[in-house]
């Protein structure tokens, strides 16, 4: 079953973190392998209006640099208590929190279409 494409014009989707796990994958053109955090988000956004809440995976590297996905996620979804010079950072501390992916749409190079987190925000005040 492909994953669904989400609409680049109904961006950004609020969503809550619902799983995070660990996941090993092989690096761009090496034999090499890696261990990622696989990140599972669940929206009420239902534009088939099956019932169902959509799901979203996103594969983060774990590194904490401020230009790192993780980074932006952990600033996106703890806010103000996020203190990024932390050495022992636990990722089960975003479960269970919301924040809104910008998701764009892009094509591979065997024409599908596929969404791709742009930007990671905080959810709006009123929206917690």
């Amino acid at each position: 079953m492909r994953p669904p494409v989400f609409p680049e014009e109904e961006s950004p989707y609020e969503m809550r973190i619902t799983e995070i796990d660990n996941f090993e994958r092989q690096k761009f053109n090496s034999p090499d392998f890696e261990t990622v955090f696989r990140i599972v988000f669940t929206s009420k956004y239902d534009p088939e209006m099956t019932g169902k809440p959509w799901q979203f995976t996103w594969f983060v590297r774990k590194s904490l640099s401020p230009r790192s996905n993780l980074y932006k996620l952990a600033k996106a979804a703890l806010g103000t208590k996020y203190d990024e010079k932390a050495d022992n950072f636990d990722a089960t501390e975003l479960l269970d929190k919301k924040v809104r992916l910008v998701l764009k749409t892009q094509t591979s190079m065997m024409g599908r279409e596929y969404s791709k987190v742009g930007d990671v925000l905080p959810v709006k005040k009123t929206e917690k």
